[in-house]
């Protein structure tokens, strides 16, 4: 079997280790792709090979990959049963047969078993008659366990010891067996320790095995000769700290103008469309973040009643709202800012009644009007998409009318910054 290890360039040895089977070659030494050839164990019982890459780091722990490979186990499995009956197996969710049982009962079924499968399901089916049990497999208990001891040969500084096995395995269930070393337990997921040489010590060993077993997995390593440290290199001149300038204001600009359009909704037949034509200048203070606009727009509210026994009635409102308002900045990232807007001004409006019983007419009248607004826009060079909700109080009354003008509204536009 053939595997791959993916490394940046520039990396140093990559070297492998196995519970079972073993590697043509353990360790390669160049190329961003490191080829393993790794031969699985001549058994036939089914396994958990358990492979790891390791990878030394200039300082800190190595960088270790576990790799588990499910190893099935092939076997006949003897079944009694009743004579001629069709013999199933089912072991975690794949079926094996049928096979006909003689005429003494008995049926041999090859099956394969995957790693920690103790149990299999046995159908049997003669004619109307179907029997279901459970009949036990008879497999070694066997649990994976790999241990890997570098970089070698062990610095007198120290070292890392990396143990694996399946992947609930915890330190809890192991018993360390060291040679040449002192063992020191690091946090984290994977079960790693610091290898500190005991003094004197040419060489390390650790035997690694669960609690209760037998089973063991062992690795041995030389340890540096003093002779072969090389001397501490000069230290190094200190860090020339270099202070990046704050980052620079985005430049404002001074004048823009806008368009929204959109509608307003106030109940009943309060609501119509609703558009606006406005200027702003961004203020010299705090960053020019606060920009002072006026506004000009329009609006229409209109309504067609039926009036039992005299006929139709058409009432419309057409209003011309002059604001002026200011514009917070609240939030900026990337192309997209939050602003939060507030104006107040007049509505001047005009009122048209129609209808089939009486003579038409018109009034005009001066009301207030005020809003608070929450405008989002996507910038695109000099252009901004923009889109607004805003609350809205004006009310349009006359001793003929009485009608809401603000209430909610909603629009989108654009804004030009020259």
């Amino acid at each position: 079997m053939e595997l791959e290890v993916q490394v940046p360039e520039g990396t140093g040895p990559v070297r492998a280790t196995a519970s079972a089977g073993s590697f043509a070659q353990p360790v390669v030494e160049s190329g961003q792709v490191r080829k393993f050839q790794w031969t699985p164990p001549d058994v036939r019982y089914p396994l958990l090979a358990v492979l790891t890459f390791w990878v030394n780091r200039p300082s800190g722990p190595p960088e270790v990959t576990v790799v588990r490979i499910p190893l099935l186990g092939r076997t006949n499995l003897p079944i009694s049963t009743d004579p001629g009956a069709e013999v199933i197996i089912e072991i975690s969710d794949a079926h094996f047969g049928p096979v006909k049982a003689n005429r003494r009962g008995k049926a041999q079924v090859p099956v394969e078993v995957p790693p920690g499968v103790r149990q299999a399901r046995v159908l049997a089916t003669r004619g109307a008659l179907k029997t279901d049990r459970m009949t036990k497999i008879d497999v070694p208990d066997v649990r994976p366990l790999v241990t890997t001891l570098g970089p070698e040969p062990l610095p007198r500084s120290g070292g890392w010891l990396v143990v694996a096995g399946e992947e609930t395995l915890s330190a809890a269930e192991l018993e360390l067996t060291a040679q040449g070393i002192r063992l020191e337990a690091q946090p984290g997921t994977l079960l790693l320790y610091r290898a500190i040489p005991l003094e004197g010590a040419t060489s390390a060993s650790v035997e690694a095995k669960r609690r209760g077993s037998k089973d063991t997995a062992r690795a041995q390593v030389a340890i540096q000769r003093v002779e072969d440290v090389p001397p501490p290199a000069p230290p190094a001149p200190p860090p020339v700290v270099v202070e990046a300038p704050p980052p620079a204001e985005p430049v404002r600009a001074k004048l823009a103008m806008h368009l929204l359009v959109g509608a307003f909704f106030a109940g009943g037949s309060n609501r119509g469309p609703a558009a606006a034509l406005g200027v702003s200048y961004s203020l010299p203070v705090w960053g020019g973040r606060i920009a002072a606009e006026a506004e000009a727009g329009v609006r229409r509210a209109a309504l067609e009643a039926q009036i039992d026994g005299f006929g139709t009635l058409n009432s419309s409102v057409l209003a011309g709202p002059v604001l002026a308002a200011a514009r917070v900045t609240l939030f900026e990232r990337s192309a997209l800012s939050l602003y939060g807007r507030a104006g107040a001004g007049v509505l001047p409006f005009k009122h048209q009644v129609s209808s089939d019983f009486q003579p038409s007419f018109g009034e005009s009248k001066l009301a207030p009007m005020a809003f608070l607004a929450a405008q989002g826009a996507w910038h695109i060079s000099r252009v901004s998409l923009l889109m607004e909700l805003r609350g809205e109080y004006g009310p349009a009354q006359t001793q003929n009318l009485n009608a809401k003008l603000g209430g909610i509204g909603a629009s989108l536009g654009v804004r030009y910054e020259p």
